[in-house]
Parts: C-alpha cells; sequence; structure tokens
C-alpha cells in the first residue's frame, strides 16, 4: 500500500520547469555590425521596417494633435511599408554570412535567428 499513489497525489506533484536558454544580447556596436553584413535586399527591408514605424508614428501625432489629414496620409503608408517586405530569404545567414539549409530559422554554425 505504501508503493500506490492515490490520483490525487499525483495531481499534487508541481511540474518540472523548463528553462530557456539565456543568449547575451548584442551590444549596439554590434547590431550596427550585423547590419553592415546584411545582403543588400535584406538591409532594405530593415530601412523599410523602420521607415514603416516613424510613418505611423507621425500618423498618430496627427490623430493627437487633431490634424486628421496626417492620420489619413500616413497610418495606411505606414503599414503599407513596414508590412511591404513580409519575407524575403536570400539563403544566408544575417549574422556570419554561411550559407543556410532550406527553409532553416537558425543558422547551424552561430546559431543567430534569421529574418
Amino acid at each position: 500500500m505504501g508503493d500506490a499513489r492515490s490520483p490525487d497525489m499525483a495531481a499534487a506533484e508541481p511540474a518540472p520547469t523548463v528553462r530557456a536558454r539565456k543568449v547575451p544580447r548584442l551590444t549596439p556596436k554590434q547590431e550596427i555590425q550585423t547590419i553592415r553584413n546584411l545582403p543588400r535586399v535584406q538591409r532594405g527591408i530593415v530601412v523599410m521596417k523602420i521607415a514603416g514605424v516613424f510613418l505611423l508614428a507621425i500618423g498618430f501625432e496627427g490623430l493627437v494633435t487633431a490634424q486628421y489629414w496626417y492620420s489619413v496620409l500616413f497610418v495606411p503608408l505606414g503599414i503599407i511599408v513596414a508590412m511591404l517586405p513580409i519575407r524575403i530569404r536570400t539563403g544566408m545567414c544575417i549574422a556570419c554570412r554561411t550559407p543556410l539549409q532550406k527553409d532553416a530559422a537558425i543558422c547551424t554554425s552561430c546559431g543567430a535567428p534569421q529574418m
């Protein structure tokens, strides 16, 4: 009887916790170097996404200041510019420039996630 457990006892045991591996964050200098290593197409994608955020900010500023033509013009433009380059694959790692396997989300040589 000592080995048998009741269903209530099994439910009361805590589940094992799973911890994600901590990866050190890139410094601003490393981020700039990573952007410089990007192929021309991916560099354009980064610029378009940043520009889309700025255009959205201008549009929302128009809502706040009651200049609605800013909102009408810049909010849709910001959404289009930010969402236009959804996914373009170049076949190379962003960080270390090694060839990637087909449909790889993480580089096997350096472990960097891809766009």
